[in-house]
């Protein structure tokens, strides 16, 4: 009796359930509390982060530790991740690792959020200069900038982007480019697909906020901005796989990557479709 107990006993017993990438971002509930601080509210982070994962299927194909460190990122920083948030998590694809990866990029938003919460800034704003709009702009001993927007009629082609920082107790900075930099600046990112020649990620769908956030970005080391803040944003859009409340410290993977539009098997079925177009094309041609 007692060995057909047992037996049945064994028969019964519920299987182990499989440990999901949610159970692991909750199971890192104090380590993402100790980071953020009083930046932000961790229950609340939780929930948006994920919201995030589970609206961007592309993003439970990446690494579990590449995940998971760019959550922690953007807990340190007190940043919201999402696309109406103040950062991203954008899922790549890494040749040399052979694996989808997440990366942590902030956003413009996220951007100014940093740079007031220094409390050194008394306000901060980027903004974009269309070919109809009157500009002005001149260095020197005193510093002038003129920009007025063409409010009849339509303004035209982008053509500058600028930014201005007011410090606390006076003084300013001012960065001024062209859209040729700022482009020069998508093209040498990893959100550009070189072999399509064309920006995907964040450059593609938010192409106006990615270029005042470059001359935000490109100004930032002229800023009064806390030293820890400014490692962290520095190594944004780099690969990690550890964790620590301390993201600044975690070292980096230098693997060549480009934005995931779709995964590499999608890319190679497209590239054999477009040989056999041109091939057929040639054969047409010919006869």
């Amino acid at each position: 009796m007692a060995g057909k107990l047992a037996q049945r006993a064994g028969t019964s017993a519920p299987e182990k359930k499989e440990m999901t990438i949610f159970d692991l971002i909750e199971s890192r509930k104090n380590q993402f509390a100790q980071a953020a601080g009083n930046n932000m509210d961790v229950n609340k982070f939780l929930r948006i982060a994920t919201f995030c994962i589970r609206t961007n299927p592309k993003l439970m194909t990446c690494s579990t530790p590449s995940l998971l460190s760019s959550l922690m990122q953007s807990a340190q920083l007190g940043l919201e991740p999402g696309v109406l948030g103040h950062c991203y998590l954008v899922p790549f694809w890494s040749e040399k690792l052979k694996s989808f990866e997440a990366t942590f990029i902030i956003s413009y938003k996220g951007m100014i959020e940093l740079a007031r919460r220094s409390g050194n800034i008394q306000s901060i704003a980027a903004r974009i200069v269309y070919e109809n709009d009157e500009f002005q702009f001149e260095y020197g001993l005193e510093e002038r900038l003129i920009h007025k927007p063409c409010i009849q009629g339509e303004r035209g082609k982008m053509k500058l982007v600028y930014m201005v920082a007011h410090f606390v107790g006076g003084g300013h900075y001012i960065e001024v480019m062209t859209k040729a930099e700022i482009d020069a600046v998508m093209m040498s990112s990893k959100s550009y697909d070189k072999k399509k020649g064309q920006p995907t990620g964040p450059w593609k769908d938010h192409y106006e906020e990615m270029a005042k956030k470059t001359v935000i970005r490109r100004a930032w080391k002229y800023l009064p901005i806390s030293v820890d803040d400014a490692r962290v944003v520095e190594q944004e859009g780099t690969v990690k796989h550890d964790i620590s409340e301390d993201m600044s410290t975690v070292p980096w993977i230098d693997a060549d990557a480009y934005a995931v539009e779709d995964s590499p098997e999608a890319r190679e079925q497209q590239e054999q479709e477009e040989a056999t177009e041109e091939q057929e094309a040639d054969l047409f041609s010919g006869g």
